[in-house]
């Protein structure tokens, strides 16, 4: 019987990691599962909602928390650039890391000087890390993904039709013309569709006059609106000018203004 006993033990033992496995991994995929859930039941479905006031009162305070995190995302990077900054115009010397945080801003903002910590690099920078109003973000999400409906925003969280061109790196347009390659970006989260958004109106060369009506802003210091840097936009659509009057009275008819003073 003593033996038996300890054979039983023995057994017992064995068993009890893979029971600890098997819990742990069923665990695991229940939470994945809460997540996706969750993700998906935080999205409103705006087809859903006929109301038009109720839809864009809906779209509006769905998307404004995540504009403003990307915002908030954006002024801790200008912080930190601005820190280094002041060293260097001090002539102090920077640690590794304040040169490592240079050196990956530069990289996010297109900034391809040799040397990024260089005058003209760190100009660039200046311009470049900046904040987007939210009424200016708020109509292009509106206006691109047609209130959230769309089937880019839908299944791709991309809320500003953005575009990129490596095979398989979005999803295709139903309406692509014969012979173009280009797809929608697929994002994994709405705020990362909208920090990319904004990374590239401070980043890529067809916005540059986006960035010069702020840095004029800036240095006259009056507001910066969604409705100046609209301005800013002429390439953004292939409707040109009329797209950018068209996102200004969306700003004005849906009072989106009072948010450019919220951060």
């Amino acid at each position: 019987m003593v033996i038996s006993h300890r054979m039983s033990n023995s057994r017992a033992i064995s068993v009890i990691p893979l029971t600890i496995v098997m819990l742990a991994l069923l665990l695991w995929i229940a939470n994945r599962e809460a997540d996706k859930l969750a993700q998906e039941t935080l999205t409103p479905d705006f087809s859903a909602i006929n109301d038009v006031k109720t839809k864009k009162r809906t779209f509006f305070a769905y998307l404004l928390p995540l504009v403003q995190q990307s915002n908030k995302d954006i002024r801790q990077e200008r912080a930190a650039f601005l820190k280094v900054s002041k060293r260097l115009e001090h002539k102090r010397s920077l640690t590794a890391k304040q040169t490592e945080t240079i050196r990956l801003l530069a990289k996010k903002y297109r900034v391809t000087a040799d040397e990024p910590l260089a005058a003209n690099a760190m100009t660039l920078l200046d311009r470049r890390i900046d904040t987007i109003p939210a009424a200016l973000a708020l109509a292009q999400a509106a206006n691109e993904s047609a209130w959230g409906t769309a089937r880019f925003a839908v299944k791709g969280n991309n809320y500003f039709g953005l575009w990129c061109w490596s095979s398989n790196c979005g999803l295709v347009p139903n309406e692509r013309t014969e012979g173009k390659t280009h797809e929608v970006s697929k994002f994994n989260t709405p705020v990362d569709g909208v920090k990319y958004y904004m990374q590239t109106l401070n980043s890529h060369p067809a916005y540059k006059k986006l960035r010069d009506l702020r840095l004029a802003a800036r240095a006259n210091n009056t507001p910066i609106t969604g409705t100046l840097l609209a301005g800013g936009l002429l390439s953004y659509s292939e409707r040109g000018a009329a797209y950018i009057e068209e996102l200004r009275a969306m700003i004005r008819v849906n009072n989106l203004g009072q948010f450019d003073q919220v951060n």
